[in-house]
């Protein structure tokens, strides 16, 4: 159901306490408290951010809403006053006047179409990300002529997104790095508030030791009590806290220690007196902006066309090229759909769309010539086959120099291989046991496939410092280079601990994914 408005646009209207920041240092001080990056702000955006205690502990979550001059602040209800009494908290001399909290109806519009409905501009609105994807803002309870959203899928959207609560009931009193908030709220590249400090520190040292993430289960769990304990050997590795069903799958949303947080990791849990096979998975789960969700279509109008669905193939890609105008392969997969159902005319409109948005496609004339040929117009026929020639040759020279500039970088990369392979021989004439040396002269002998070599160099790193994780990364490419899959594993299943533990999860994930798929 939610794809209905993921890809077209939904509504529902929620209650939330409005107040006003006005004054000459409003702006500052929304900036200077709040972890968003206020500063950088356009006039009828909104954004979710957090305030934080000293030691970067959650205080409150809300809305900013950009005006002209001051700023609009939605408020969960559950929250209202904690949420005063930090506004007022650090407000000592600043030209900062704060109104008092009004509890209105807003209405929340989501999806890509969302915007068509306010080119009226009647309404006072305001664009952001809501549930990770593209939403409106509106002031007051709006009757709009698009579809609306059920409590349920609310719900399920809200979950699946990680977003905190409309209602303010799951506000953490913990340290922002361990919650979604973080991804939703945190402004890296600014300083200037409160925990700002402890945040950055965890976040680039090891990260946090537990965060969110989802769990991909193939059947329904038993569980009735959230939140739960999930443990492996009866330690606790997190706490599951919601459970929500997503095509034909079962996502648990889950606090996970560090390292089990690997993307895309088989984990078998114990979860009070059952066992728990899940998949870990990101967020977010959806694709958000229009590039993204095109794509998706896309993907799904193939699959369609593949059970010979053709219909449904047809409305996924013209809701893809809908979404992404300059979309080439969506107009040339629909124009060979509507060549298949023996529609040749609009195919040939297809490919003529095709053309505009790439003219150096070879299949756009090479298809218009053969529907243009069921059609019986011979003469238009050879004309594009003709076309579809000169662009052919138009790519072959084309690919010869790009071919030519491969081959020049190509001999760079080579030259700068042997300098770089000079040096770290230099380094262990001095020290065989330099564990960088080592690192740095086994991925030399890897890029250049030898194996053998490389093994050798990294295995001794992995001797001398066994928390080298990108060690076991290259050591495992190096023994799957020579069909020795066993090794590999080991070598990989051994590197995604020690990444995990870490912290070094872009390792652990790249281990995690080529084990996937021996």
């Amino acid at each position: 159901m939610l794809n209905r408005y993921r890809f077209h646009s939904g509504q529902f209207t929620y209650d939330f306490y409005s107040l006003t920041i006005s004054g000459g240092d409003a702006t500052s001080f929304l900036h200077n408290q709040t972890t968003y990056d206020v500063l950088n702000m356009q006039s009828g955006e909104f954004h979710l951010a957090s305030m934080l205690d000293p030691q970067g502990r959650v205080e409150t979550y809300f809305w900013i809403l950009k005006k002209t001059s001051d700023y609009i602040l939605l408020i969960p209800k559950r929250i209202l006053e904690r949420t005063i009494i930090r506004l007022n908290k650090f407000l000592i001399a600043e030209d900062v006047e704060i109104s008092e909290a009004i509890l209105s109806p807003w209405t929340i519009l989501l999806g890509p179409k969302g915007a068509s409905y306010l080119l009226d501009r009647k309404h006072l609105a305001f664009a952001g990300d809501f549930f990770e994807d593209e939403g409106i803002l509106l002031q007051g309870e709006i009757p709009l002529s698009t579809n609306i959203i059920p409590t349920e899928d609310i719900e399920q959207w809200r979950g699946l997104a990680g977003f905190p609560s409309l209602d303010g009931e799951d506000c953490p009193n913990d340290i922002i790095n361990n919650h979604r908030l973080f991804d939703l709220t945190v402004s890296l590249k600014k300083g200037c508030y409160p925990g700002q400090e402890t945040v950055a520190k965890i976040h680039y040292n090891r990260g946090a030791a537990y965060a969110p993430v989802l769990l991909k289960l193939e059947t329904k769990p038993t569980i009735e009590i959230f939140p739960c304990e999930i443990s492996v050997h009866e330690k606790k590795i997190g706490k599951l806290v919601g459970l929500y069903e997503w095509e034909n799958h079962w996502y648990l949303s889950a606090s996970l220690l560090r390292d089990f947080r690997v993307e895309g990791l088989d984990l078998t849990a114990d979860i009070s007196t059952d066992t728990l096979k899940a998949k870990v998975v990101y967020f977010p789960l959806f694709s958000s902006g229009k590039e993204g969700k095109a794509l998706e279509l896309f993907y799904l109008g193939c699959d369609f066309f593949k059970k010979d669905n053709l219909e449904a193939a047809e409305e996924a890609l013209h809701l893809a090229i809908e979404l992404s105008p300059s979309f080439a392969d969506a107009y040339e997969s629909l124009g060979v759909i509507l060549g298949r159902s023996e529609r040749f005319q609009e195919a040939i409109s297809m490919m003529e769309k095709l053309v505009e948005v790439d003219p150096t496609s070879v299949m756009a004339h090479t298809n218009m010539s053969l529907y243009l040929m069921k059609l019986g117009k011979i003469d238009e026929a050879e004309t594009q086959k003709s076309l579809a020639t000169v662009k052919s040759f138009q790519k072959f020279g084309e690919e010869a120099k790009l071919k030519e500039n491969l081959e020049k970088k190509k001999q760079a990369e080579l030259e700068e291989l042997a300098r770089r392979e000079d040096m770290f021989r230099q380094v262990l004439e001095i020290d065989a046991d330099d564990t960088l040396a080592n690192y740095g002269l086994g991925t030399i002998f890897l890029d250049k496939e030898e194996y053998a070599e490389a093994i050798t160099c990294l295995e001794k790193v992995i001797e001398q410092d066994a928390k080298y994780s990108v060690a076991y990364l290259a050591l495992g490419k190096a023994y799957m280079a020579l069909s020795q899959k066993d090794q590999a594993r080991d070598i990989w299943d051994r590197g995604i601990k020690v990444a995990a533990s870490k912290g070094d999860l872009m390792p652990a994930n790249q281990m995690q994914s080529l084990i996937s798929k021996i």
